[in-house]
Protein backbone atom coordinates (compact mmCIF):
# COMPACT_ATOMS: atom_id res chain seq x y z
CA UNK A 1 0.00 0.00 0.00
CA UNK A 2 2.87 2.37 0.87
CA UNK A 3 4.47 1.86 -2.57
CA UNK A 4 1.16 2.41 -4.38
CA UNK A 5 0.74 5.70 -2.53
CA UNK A 6 4.24 6.84 -3.52
CA UNK A 7 3.59 5.82 -7.16
CA UNK A 8 0.33 7.80 -7.15
CA UNK A 9 2.08 10.92 -5.81
CA UNK A 10 4.81 10.64 -8.45
CA UNK A 11 2.24 10.32 -11.25
CA UNK A 12 0.31 13.27 -9.81
CA UNK A 13 3.44 15.44 -9.64
CA UNK A 14 4.49 14.55 -13.22
CA UNK A 15 0.99 15.29 -14.46
CA UNK A 16 0.95 18.78 -12.96
CA UNK A 17 2.06 21.74 -14.97
CA UNK A 18 4.51 24.11 -13.31
CA UNK A 19 1.74 26.69 -12.90
CA UNK A 20 -0.43 24.12 -11.11
CA UNK A 21 2.01 23.60 -8.23
CA UNK A 22 1.10 25.87 -5.30
CA UNK A 23 3.89 28.06 -3.91
CA UNK A 24 4.11 30.42 -0.95
CA UNK A 25 5.08 34.02 -1.70
CA UNK A 26 4.29 35.51 1.73
CA UNK A 27 6.38 38.10 3.56
CA UNK A 28 9.23 37.01 5.78
CA UNK A 29 8.32 36.75 9.44
CA UNK A 30 9.82 36.49 12.92
CA UNK A 31 8.73 34.27 15.77
CA UNK A 32 9.61 33.44 19.36
CA UNK A 33 11.21 30.06 19.78
CA UNK A 34 12.21 27.65 22.52
CA UNK A 35 14.42 24.58 22.64
CA UNK A 36 12.68 21.27 23.32
CA UNK A 37 13.73 21.17 27.00
CA UNK A 38 12.48 24.66 27.90
CA UNK A 39 9.20 25.73 29.47
CA UNK A 40 6.42 25.72 26.85
CA UNK A 41 5.63 29.38 26.36
CA UNK A 42 6.70 31.44 29.35
CA UNK A 43 9.61 32.87 31.26
CA UNK A 44 9.71 34.05 34.87
CA UNK A 45 11.68 36.98 36.24
CA UNK A 46 11.90 38.20 39.82
CA UNK A 47 13.86 41.23 40.98
CA UNK A 48 14.00 39.49 44.38
CA UNK A 49 16.27 36.78 42.92
CA UNK A 50 18.92 39.12 41.55
CA UNK A 51 22.32 39.21 43.29
CA UNK A 52 22.16 43.02 43.58
CA UNK A 53 19.22 45.40 43.91
CA UNK A 54 17.99 46.68 40.56
CA UNK A 55 15.51 49.34 39.53
CA UNK A 56 15.34 47.99 35.98
CA UNK A 57 16.67 45.12 33.94
CA UNK A 58 16.59 43.61 30.47
CA UNK A 59 15.20 40.18 29.61
CA UNK A 60 16.54 38.80 26.34
CA UNK A 61 13.92 36.80 24.47
CA UNK A 62 14.99 34.44 21.72
CA UNK A 63 13.47 35.01 18.27
CA UNK A 64 14.23 33.58 14.85
CA UNK A 65 13.52 34.32 11.24
CA UNK A 66 10.71 32.52 9.42
CA UNK A 67 11.66 33.11 5.80
CA UNK A 68 14.77 34.04 3.86
CA UNK A 69 17.79 35.95 5.17
CA UNK A 70 18.29 39.42 3.74
CA UNK A 71 21.36 41.53 3.02
CA UNK A 72 19.72 44.42 4.89
CA UNK A 73 18.60 44.70 8.52
CA UNK A 74 14.83 44.49 9.06
CA UNK A 75 12.66 45.90 11.81
CA UNK A 76 10.94 43.95 14.59
CA UNK A 77 8.06 45.47 16.52
CA UNK A 78 6.29 43.66 19.38
CA UNK A 79 3.04 44.41 21.15
CA UNK A 80 1.22 43.35 24.31
CA UNK A 81 -1.59 40.86 23.66
CA UNK A 82 -4.85 40.35 25.58
CA UNK A 83 -4.21 38.75 28.95
CA UNK A 84 -1.40 41.14 29.83
CA UNK A 85 -1.55 42.78 33.25
CA UNK A 86 1.84 44.52 33.08
CA UNK A 87 1.52 48.25 32.40
CA UNK A 88 3.25 49.78 29.36
CA UNK A 89 5.89 52.42 30.12
CA UNK A 90 5.50 51.64 33.84
CA UNK A 91 6.41 47.97 34.19
CA UNK A 92 8.02 47.52 30.78
CA UNK A 93 9.11 49.08 27.48
CA UNK A 94 9.03 47.36 24.10
CA UNK A 95 11.87 48.84 22.02
CA UNK A 96 11.86 48.54 18.25
CA UNK A 97 14.88 46.52 17.14
CA UNK A 98 16.25 45.09 13.92
CA UNK A 99 17.20 41.62 12.80
CA UNK A 100 20.78 42.15 11.57
CA UNK A 101 21.60 41.64 7.90
CA UNK A 102 21.97 37.96 6.95
CA UNK A 103 21.00 36.88 10.49
CA UNK A 104 18.58 34.11 11.39
CA UNK A 105 18.37 34.77 15.14
CA UNK A 106 18.08 37.75 17.46
CA UNK A 107 17.71 38.26 21.22
CA UNK A 108 14.91 40.77 21.72
CA UNK A 109 15.69 43.17 24.65
CA UNK A 110 12.56 43.50 26.79
CA UNK A 111 13.16 46.31 29.30
CA UNK A 112 11.40 45.87 32.65
CA UNK A 113 11.13 48.11 35.73
CA UNK A 114 11.04 47.26 39.42
CA UNK A 115 7.84 48.98 40.54
CA UNK A 116 6.51 49.10 44.14
CA UNK A 117 3.48 47.01 43.23
CA UNK A 118 5.74 44.10 42.33
CA UNK A 119 6.42 43.50 46.02
CA UNK A 120 2.93 42.05 46.30
CA UNK A 121 1.85 41.33 42.71
CA UNK A 122 2.93 39.23 39.78
CA UNK A 123 2.53 41.05 36.45
CA UNK A 124 2.14 39.09 33.24
CA UNK A 125 3.11 40.36 29.82
CA UNK A 126 1.87 38.39 26.81
CA UNK A 127 4.03 39.31 23.84
CA UNK A 128 3.25 38.97 20.17
CA UNK A 129 4.72 40.32 16.95
CA UNK A 130 2.90 43.43 15.75
CA UNK A 131 1.32 42.80 12.31
CA UNK A 132 2.66 46.24 11.33
CA UNK A 133 6.21 45.07 11.92
CA UNK A 134 8.54 44.94 8.93
CA UNK A 135 9.01 41.27 9.78
CA UNK A 136 5.45 40.02 10.23
CA UNK A 137 4.32 37.36 12.74
CA UNK A 138 5.96 34.08 11.76
CA UNK A 139 4.08 30.81 11.59
CA UNK A 140 4.35 28.50 14.63
CA UNK A 141 5.77 25.02 14.16
CA UNK A 142 8.32 22.41 15.23
CA UNK A 143 11.81 22.19 13.70
CA UNK A 144 13.84 19.06 13.04
CA UNK A 145 15.76 19.56 16.31
CA UNK A 146 12.39 19.66 18.16
CA UNK A 147 12.70 23.37 18.91
CA UNK A 148 9.40 25.22 18.52
CA UNK A 149 8.32 28.47 16.91
CA UNK A 150 5.73 30.27 19.06
CA UNK A 151 3.23 32.93 18.12
CA UNK A 152 3.37 34.47 21.59
CA UNK A 153 5.54 34.48 24.70
CA UNK A 154 4.40 35.04 28.29
CA UNK A 155 6.69 36.89 30.68
CA UNK A 156 5.91 36.92 34.41
CA UNK A 157 7.52 39.82 36.28
CA UNK A 158 7.57 40.37 40.04
CA UNK A 159 9.71 41.34 43.01
CA UNK A 160 8.60 38.32 45.02
CA UNK A 161 10.25 34.95 45.43
CA UNK A 162 8.84 32.77 42.65
CA UNK A 163 9.86 29.47 41.13
CA UNK A 164 12.82 30.07 38.80
CA UNK A 165 12.71 28.72 35.26
CA UNK A 166 15.69 26.47 36.02
CA UNK A 167 14.05 24.70 38.98
CA UNK A 168 13.03 21.76 36.81
CA UNK A 169 16.76 20.97 36.60
CA UNK A 170 17.04 21.05 40.42
CA UNK A 171 14.00 19.04 41.48
CA UNK A 172 16.05 15.82 41.56
CA UNK A 173 18.30 17.39 44.21
CA UNK A 174 15.94 19.66 46.14
CA UNK A 175 12.43 18.34 45.45
CA UNK A 176 9.41 20.47 44.66
CA UNK A 177 9.71 24.24 44.86
CA UNK A 178 8.23 26.25 47.70
CA UNK A 179 8.91 29.79 48.89
CA UNK A 180 9.76 28.58 52.41
CA UNK A 181 12.29 26.10 51.01
CA UNK A 182 13.81 28.71 48.73
CA UNK A 183 14.18 31.23 51.56
CA UNK A 184 15.91 28.56 53.66
CA UNK A 185 18.29 27.81 50.79
CA UNK A 186 19.14 31.48 50.38
CA UNK A 187 19.69 31.93 54.12
CA UNK A 188 21.99 28.89 54.41
CA UNK A 189 24.05 29.42 51.25
CA UNK A 190 23.92 33.17 50.70
CA UNK A 191 23.05 32.48 47.06
CA UNK A 192 20.00 33.67 45.15
CA UNK A 193 20.78 31.90 41.87
CA UNK A 194 21.06 28.11 41.93
CA UNK A 195 20.99 27.66 38.16
CA UNK A 196 23.28 24.65 37.38
CA UNK A 197 24.63 26.58 34.40
CA UNK A 198 25.82 29.26 36.83
CA UNK A 199 26.68 27.24 39.95
CA UNK A 200 27.75 24.03 38.22
CA UNK A 201 26.38 20.54 38.88
CA UNK A 202 29.43 19.57 40.91
CA UNK A 203 28.69 22.37 43.38
CA UNK A 204 25.00 21.45 43.45
CA UNK A 205 25.93 18.18 45.19
CA UNK A 206 27.91 20.10 47.80
CA UNK A 207 25.04 22.57 48.31
CA UNK A 208 22.65 19.66 48.81
CA UNK A 209 24.91 18.18 51.52
CA UNK A 210 25.17 21.53 53.30
CA UNK A 211 21.41 22.07 53.13
CA UNK A 212 20.70 18.62 54.59
CA UNK A 213 23.06 19.37 57.48
CA UNK A 214 21.55 22.83 58.08
CA UNK A 215 18.02 21.41 57.97
CA UNK A 216 18.94 18.65 60.43
CA UNK A 217 20.28 21.28 62.84
CA UNK A 218 17.12 23.36 62.38
CA UNK A 219 14.81 20.42 63.06
CA UNK A 220 16.67 19.50 66.24
CA UNK A 221 16.12 23.02 67.60
CA UNK A 222 12.72 23.92 66.16
CA UNK A 223 11.02 20.81 64.87
CA UNK A 224 10.04 20.17 61.23
CA UNK A 225 10.22 23.06 58.77
CA UNK A 226 6.81 23.33 57.08
CA UNK A 227 6.25 25.15 53.81
CA UNK A 228 3.29 27.23 52.64
CA UNK A 229 1.58 24.11 51.29
CA UNK A 230 1.71 22.30 54.63
CA UNK A 231 4.49 19.96 53.51
CA UNK A 232 7.59 19.18 55.53
CA UNK A 233 10.75 20.52 53.90
CA UNK A 234 13.31 17.92 52.85
CA UNK A 235 16.42 17.94 50.66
Amino acid sequence: MKYLTILFLLVFAIGCKKDDIPTFEGRDGISFFIDYYENPDSTNYSFALQPTAKTKDTIFIKMRLVGKPSSVARGIKLKALPGSTARPNIDYILPEVKLPANALFVNYPLVIFNTPEMLTQNFQLVLGVDPGSELVPGAPGIAVDLSKNLAKMKVNITNQLIEPDYWQNLSFFFGNFSVVKFKFMIKVTGLTNFDPQVVGFSDIFLIQVNLKKALSDYVQLNGPLIDEFGNQITF
